[in-house]
Parts: structure tokens; C-alpha cells; sequence
């Protein structure tokens, strides 16, 4: 089996990139020196991308559809949060009821790294965690500091932390650009059906 490479020239493809876990995962990837080439599958494209961020979009049905955007040689991150925001939907997330479906199958085709970050209140279930460690994959849980995702991401946070932070701004700002432009056009089309109304109700007076 051909050995992957070092941390800092691995590409990292994140999945579930939502809630707080998902936060302090990006957080800690963008925040290494030098920071690792980082993917996050996506359900649309972003409108733009920081520097050093990647993404992939997932086009396709069921949990095997994120597949050809993993190679055996990459690092995988999969997040289990709650998602908070309408905008984190861009973000493309694993059924967790099919977790162990894609570890299989990732395992098969020769990934060696794979962590599973869940958030503190959805924690792994027996099942899961023999499962996944018979695999050789490791198992996360986010407690007091992030201790926990700064172990799965394979860093520690530091100063250039802050860009990490700045990068997490940027993709909220996008999103959030992306969420009022639905809900202004939401708004556009009400106002065009109150206006239909009202030219239809003076049209019945005059009648």
C-alpha cells in the first residue's frame, strides 16, 4: 500500500462542515503553518472562495456520490454537528445512518486516514466506534478547548489561528450573502403577487 504524504502536502477533504464542531475543524486546518491543501464538499458552488480553500461539488443522490471526489492518497474529515443556519446548507453532509457504509468502502479503496469528528451531544455509538476502529480510523469528540478537533485535524491552535477565523468569516459573509439574495427574491416575488392582486381586484370594481 503506497504511503500517503506529509501532513502539510496532504490534501484534507472535509464533509459536514456545520455547527460548532464543523467551525473549529476549519478553524484548526486553516490555522496550521503551513496550512494543508483543505476541500469541503459542497451542495452548490460558493460565490467565492478564500485563498488556500478549495471545494467539491457533490452532484448525485446517496452517500456513495461523494466518492469520486476522494483520492486514497487524501486525509478524511467527517463532521457530525447540528447544522444552525439555513446557510450552512451549502455545505454537503454524510447521513450519519450511512457512516459506516462510506468508511467501508473508503478503506477499500486504500484511504488510510480518515477521522470522524461528533459533536458532544451526538456522540459515536458502540456500533460505530467498533466499526471504525477495526478500520483504523480514529474517533473525535470536541470537549474544553477543541482539544479534540485540534487532534483530529492534526494541528494546534496558535496565532495564525486568526486566519482560520478570517476564512470562517468569509464563508459565513458568502453564505449570508447567498441566503439574503434567496430572501430578497422571495420578497420580489411577493411583492409582484400583492400587485397582480391589487390590479385584478380594481379591475373587478370596475367592472
Amino acid at each position: 500500500m503506497a504511503k500517503p504524504p506529509p501532513p502539510h502536502l496532504q490534501r484534507t477533504v472535509v464533509m459536514g462542515t456545520v455547527g460548532r464542531s464543523g467551525g473549529a475543524v476549519l478553524r484548526e486546518l486553516l490555522g496550521q503553518v503551513p496550512p494543508p491543501p483543505v476541500t469541503v464538499l459542497g451542495t452548490r458552488p460558493f460565490r467565492h472562495l478564500p485563498r488556500g480553500l478549495m471545494q467539491a461539488v457533490v452532484e448525485g443522490q446517496g452517500w456513495a456520490a461523494c466518492l469520486r471526489h476522494i483520492d486514497a492518497g487524501d486525509r478524511v474529515l467527517i463532521v457530525f454537528d447540528t447544522q444552525r443556519h439555513e446557510r450552512e446548507s451549502v455545505f454537503w453532509r454524510l447521513e450519519r445512518a450511512h457512516l459506516i457504509d462510506l468508511a467501508s468502502a473508503l478503506h477499500a479503496r486504500g484511504l488510510q486516514r480518515l477521522d470522524v469528528v461528533f459533536a458532544p451531544d451526538q456522540p459515536a455509538s458502540a456500533a460505530e466506534t467498533v466499526a471504525l476502529k477495526s478500520l483504523g480510523y480514529g474517533i473525535h469528540v470536541p470537549g474544553p478547548g477543541q482539544r479534540a478537533v485540534a487532534k483530529a485535524t492534526g494541528g494546534a491552535t496558535s496565532a495564525p489561528a486568526r486566519l482560520g477565523q478570517w476564512v470562517i468569516h468569509i464563508l459565513v459573509d458568502t453564505m449570508r450573502q447567498f441566503s439574503q439574495s434567496l430572501i430578497h427574491g422571495r420578497r420580489q416575488q411577493r411583492e409582484r403577487a400583492r400587485t397582480r392582486q391589487r390590479e385584478r381586484e380594481t379591475g373587478d370594481r370596475g367592472d
